[in-house]
C-alpha cells in the first residue's frame, strides 16, 4: 500500500509493548472510519471514469497539460483512495507495533499515519515534475485486448513503460524514479534500524508488486463492474 506497510510486511512482528489492546485497534480504525463517512470525493464524474475505466493506448486520448498533472498527483495523494490507503497503512503498522519506536496509542498511529502521507506525497511530488519534465503520462491505459493473457502481461508491463504525451511508449522514468525517491527520502524520517538502503531497495520493489496488483485491477474493473450490474 505504501513504503511504511511494506517495510513492515518484510519485518518479523516485534512484541515490545505486548498484544495490542481493543482500545488500540479503535484508535486505528477510528480515522478509517471518518475518511469513508467524510473523506473528500473525486472533483467531477469524470474524473471517477478516467481512473476506473482507463482508455485503451491507442485511442485518441489528449495528453494532460501541466495542470492536469499537478492535478491528478493532488488527487493521487489526498484523494479518498489515497487517504484510505494512508490510514490502513498506519492502522496494520499500530496493530503490528512497527517501528516499535514509535509507540502505541493516539501519538503512535499519528506518527504513523503522517509517515505514510508524506511519503505518498513525496513519491507524487517527484512524479508531477518529472512526468512534466519528460513529458510522460501519468495515468493508467488500459490494453484493449480481448486475451486475459496480453491484458495481464499489459498491465504488469505498465509499471516499466508509459504512455508519452505524443501517444509513444517507452521507459516509465517519472514512475520508477517517484518510487525508488520516496522510499530513500522517506528512511529519512525512519529509525536508523529500519531506515537502511536495503529497506529502501526492498520497500521499492514492494510498491512496484502493488502497483502492478492496482494495474490489474484497473485493467479489469470494467468487466467486473459489468458482472456485478447482472
Amino acid at each position: 500500500m505504501n513504503g511504511m506497510l511494506q517495510r513492515a510486511a518484510a519485518q518479523p512482528r516485534t512484541a515490545c509493548h505486548g498484544s495490542p489492546s481493543p482500545r488500540n485497534a479503535l484508535s486505528a480504525l477510528l480515522p478509517l472510519a471518518l475518511i469513508l463517512t467524510f473523506g473528500p470525493r473525486p472533483a467531477s464524474p469524470q474524473q471517477t471514469a478516467q481512473k476506473l475505466v482507463p482508455a485503451p493506448p491507442n485511442a485518441s486520448v489528449q495528453p494532460l497539460s501541466p495542470k492536469g498533472k499537478l492535478e491528478f498527483c493532488l488527487h493521487a495523494s489526498f484523494g479518498p483512495v489515497a487517504l484510505l490507503r494512508s490510514s490502513l497503512a498506519a492502522g496494520v503498522n499500530q496493530w503490528r507495533d512497527y517501528p516499535k519506536e514509535w509507540g502505541q496509542g493516539a501519538e503512535g498511529y499519528g506518527r504513523r499515519f503522517a509517515s505514510s502521507l508524506g511519503q505518498r506525497t513525496v513519491k507524487n511530488s517527484i512524479r508531477f515534475v518529472t512526468t512534466t519534465a519528460l513529458r510522460e503520462d501519468p495515468r493508467y491505459f488500459a490494453s484493449g485486448q480481448k486475451s486475459f493473457s496480453r491484458r495481464v502481461g499489459h498491465a504488469i508491463a505498465s509499471v516499466f513503460l508509459t504512455r508519452t504525451d505524443r501517444g509513444g511508449r517507452r521507459l516509465n522514468v517519472s514512475g520508477l524514479a517517484s518510487t525508488v525517491g520516496s522510499e530513500f527520502i522517506g528512511n529519512q524520517w525512519y529509525p536508523p534500524r529500519v531506515g537502511t538502503t536495503n529497506d529502501a531497495l526492498r520497500g521499492s520493489a514492494i510498491t512496484l508488486g502493488l502497483d502492478a496488483t492496482m494495474n490489474l485491477a484497473r485493467e479489469f474493473w470494467p468487466d467486473i463492474r459489468k458482472l456485478l450490474r447482472r
